[in-house]
């Protein structure tokens, strides 16, 4: 397998890691979440994020698109066990970025992406939104739900980081 097949291969596992994010959040979460599906998509739109800029980088040969999803994904990763794999794909992405050659003069707009990404993510686990309720399903409560404004906001920051990966030189 070729480099840029392998570094494809990250990025597809990137993305499959974001959306496979989304159901362990979802099945795995508090029951009877309030916010549903929303919540879920929103925790792993950051990752699917990450991987359609590595994605966009690996199909333009930019080095620096791959290089700053790769350096994202990693503390996106460390949050919980099951993505620990993804640090291999990160670790993937980061090499072949460096073979490739990165000029630091062009490194402000994947830097500014990388970080959004990850400050998207960061906002949902940090940000406190402490919250009880009760439906015909059934009640519950949990010391730190993503709201829908927290999801929306992650949703909003992947997918402009993607079309902004998607015009960058």
């Amino acid at each position: 397998m070729d480099s840029d097949s392998t570094t494809r291969l990250a990025a597809a596992a990137v993305i499959v890691g974001g959306v496979g994010l989304v159901f362990v959040h979802y099945y795995a979460g508090s029951p009877h979440d309030p916010e549903g599906w929303l919540s879920a998509i929103g925790f792993g739109a950051p990752f699917v994020g990450a991987g359609v800029v590595a994605s966009v980088g690996v199909a333009r040969g930019h080095a620096g698109l791959m290089l700053a999803a790769g350096i994202a994904v990693v503390p996106m990763s460390l949050l919980s066990i099951v993505l620990i794999p993804l640090v291999i794909s990160a670790g993937v992405l980061v090499m072949r970025a460096v073979s490739l050659g990165v000029e630091v003069r062009s490194l402000s707009v994947p830097a500014t992406l990388g970080a959004a990404l990850l400050a998207a993510l960061m906002y949902l686990v940090f940000h406190q939104d402490p919250a009880q309720w009760s439906t015909p399903r059934g009640s519950g409560g949990s010391s730190n739900i993503v709201t829908s404004t927290e999801a929306l906001i992650a949703i909003g920051t992947a997918t402009l980081a993607s079309l902004a990966a998607a015009t960058a030189a």
